[in-house]
């Protein structure tokens, strides 16, 4: 038999062989329970999902939806997600290339004279050739394939992470509105607590220089004054803050922010199904992106059994070779030469079983992400369903607190000027209705930030049969 038969024949048998791909063959893992509805919601035990509504069917303000457009377009971190999903692709594109054979073309040409003599004793040498290898490694074991199956993982987990990022943007930008308006709110209620005191100041300033009352009246009128000028000029402050965070999600400098609806009229759907627990398995990318990850550590391992094995490879180098450059090409100066070769890991087997064992550690601490990862999905599910139901209740509450203490000053202050009450009954009555607006305002903000972050935790925002996100992402710069 011929060395070209028998290495064709080898060819042959590592086709057959290379089917069977040593190590662990992936399979979820099973050690996390998974509740089959949940906790105490009565919205939860519907079985489709909110997250099934993509997002520009969750708000209903048209300035939002054109931030939140912007947004997917110019934020830094959507950029950057992009750029390692890019990465991972041709990482993958180079690792299949190790399917195929490595060729390699090469050429010379040498001419001595001589100096050359003094060792040769040759005073004219001349020396020319043109040639190529080609090496192939048979993947007896299924190294390359493991290797390329966990680089496949990893290209799908930065595309999780990917929608991870949008899905997060999406969410910031909206609850970054929502305290944006609660605040122009705060300006406003804190705006008329200012001008409130102010005119109580003057009433109080009026009868002290009537004889009617002392000057304690006045000095704390002017207390209270200072303290509502104060709450005025910090929610001046935290809102242009807050337009700054805007203006960075959008992916520009520091600036104003257009508004759409006040916060009283931000709508948000008042039923809101989260579907069942086993779906987070499939729709939260992070959950998914955990999951590739531990994919491809498992792949890895098998990647380091194979390296336990003999590589073998086929080489084949040919070309032309001629004393003299201009007969390189005559007949008579070609050669070829095609072998199989054997790589026994005898010195480095210790290393190589290190490596096995390395591999399996970090396939254990990937499932241990990976379980994390679901239990935290989980949990947010659930808190942000109890927050929902219950915010709801306590900003109702918080409503009817500020309709009874804005009646309690206007009676406090008819009381005070009829001479029946002190001045400080009216300051109290106040001082309870700021609060009171002030805490509205913010449980209702509260609310809808609540049903925001509900919509992020059960994944919203993309279809996860199509695998694609629920609207396509204009180009950068439309």
């Amino acid at each position: 038999m011929s060395l070209t038969t028998r290495a064709v024949g080898v060819a042959i048998l590592a086709t057959g062989l290379a089917a069977c791909a040593l190590g662990p063959n992936y399979e979820r893992p099973a050690t996390t329970p998974v509740a089959p509805a949940w906790r105490d919601s009565a919205q939860a035990r519907q079985d489709s999902s909110f997250a099934n509504v993509p997002w520009w069917g969750v708000f209903n303000d048209d300035t939002l939806q054109t931030l939140i457009r912007r947004a997917l377009r110019e934020n830094r971190d959507v950029h950057i997600a992009l750029a390692r999903v890019n990465e991972a692709r041709a990482l993958l594109g180079i690792q299949r290339l190790e399917y195929f054979p490595q060729i390699n073309i090469q050429g010379g040409w040498r001419k001595s004279d001589g100096a050359d003599s003094l060792l040769t004793g040759v005073t004219n040498n001349e020396m020319a050739w043109l040639g190529g290898g080609l090496s192939w490694e048979l993947d007896l074991w299924g190294r390359i394939r493991r290797l390329n199956e966990a680089a496949a993982a990893e290209l799908l987990a930065t595309e999780e992470g990917r929608r991870s990022m949008i899905l997060t943007v999406v969410s910031d930008v909206a609850r970054a509105y929502m305290e944006m308006v609660e605040l122009d709110d705060q300006v406003a209620i804190t705006d008329t607590q200012v001008v409130i005191r102010r005119a109580s100041l003057e009433l109080a300033r009026g009868r002290f220089q009537g004889g009617l009352t002392s000057e304690m009246d006045v000095r704390q009128g002017e207390h209270a004054l200072a303290i509502a000028e104060g709450s005025h000029s910090r929610a001046l402050r935290q809102r242009t803050q807050k337009e700054n965070e805007i203006s960075v999600l959008l992916g520009r400098t520091p600036g104003g922010i257009p508004r759409g609806l006040r916060l009283s009229q931000q709508t948000v759907p008042t039923t809101i199904p989260a579907g069942l627990p086993s779906n987070l398995l499939t729709r939260r990318p992070d959950v998914r992106q955990a999951e590739e990850q531990l994919h491809a550590a498992n792949a890895r391992i098998g990647a380091a059994v194979a390296a336990l094995f003999p590589t073998i490879s086929l080489t084949a180098t040919g070309g032309t070779i001629s004393p003299e450059l201009g007969s390189l090409f005559n007949t008579g100066t070609g050669f070829w030469r095609i072998a199989p070769n054997l790589f026994l890991p005898i010195i480095n087997t210790g290393r190589n079983r290190r490596q096995v064992a390395a591999e399996r550690a970090r396939t254990e601490a990937a499932v241990g992400l990976y379980e994390r990862t679901v239990l935290t999905a989980f949990r947010e599910v659930e808190d942000q369903l109890v927050a929902v139901q219950r915010l709801r209740e306590e900003a109702d509450a918080a409503g009817r607190a500020s309709t009874a203490a804005r009646l309690s000053v206007r009676l406090a202050g008819l009381r005070y000027e009829g001479g029946i009450d002190n001045y400080l009954t009216l300051l109290d009555a106040q001082r309870a209705q700021l609060d009171a607006e002030l805490q509205q305002s913010g449980l209702e903000r509260q609310y809808r930030v609540a049903v925001v972050q509900l919509y992020k935790a059960l994944g919203g925002g993309w279809d996860p049969v199509t695998d694609t996100l629920a609207m396509p992402l204009p180009k950068r710069g439309n």
